[in-house]
């Protein structure tokens, strides 16, 4: 899988739809709240996964999700929130409600809902960079890099290290 179609999956109409059907949120709601999360998802893991033992940690998550990545869309209509919830927390840690507060405040849509849309998307997200991981033969050690280069995608040309505001944001939640 290119890389770069890795958000795209999660952000285009048919998984936004999918989303919104499985959880009953309205779709701009899924929308704003899937655009305005995933760099938080990918800037954290990019975090995690700048150290030996969260690389690997990392590595051992996207090697278990990396064959779930098949149809995304029916991905998403079946997915596990209770699996969601144990990765969103092994992503934020203890800064988790921050995260989804700061989300929730960022897209006007409720930190529950915002809580189920990242519990919705995440399995999915894993599965989609297991398998790019796989793909492109990133080990362990590389996934850092390989992280940067997708959130590279989300910013602007001419502000490459701030994801557009989001490195200072990020580093203050997540207390970096």
């Amino acid at each position: 899988m290119d890389l770069t179609n890795i958000l795209g999956a999660l952000t285009g109409n048919d998984a936004i739809n999918a989303v919104s059907q499985n959880l009953k949120i309205d779709q701009r709601q899924v929308s704003s709240v899937v655009n305005a999360a995933l760099p938080y998802l990918l800037g954290a893991m990019q975090q995690n996964a700048s150290s030996q033992a969260g690389a690997a940690s990392l590595a051992d998550a996207l090697g278990y999700h990396a064959d779930n990545a098949g149809n995304i869309v029916d991905n998403l209509k079946a997915a596990d929130l209770v699996d969601g919830k144990k990765i969103l927390s092994h992503i934020f840690g203890g800064k988790l409600s921050s995260v989804l507060g700061g989300i929730s405040k960022s897209t006007g849509v409720g930190s529950n809902a915002v809580g189920s849309i990242l519990a919705s998307i995440a399995p999915s997200l894993l599965a989609l960079l297991g398998k790019g991981q796989k793909s492109s033969g990133t080990n362990a050690a590389g996934l850092a890099s390989m992280l940067g280069m997708i959130l590279g995608g989300t910013q602007s040309k001419g502000n490459s290290n701030s994801m557009g505001g989001l490195g200072s944001i990020l580093g203050s939640i997540l207390g970096q």
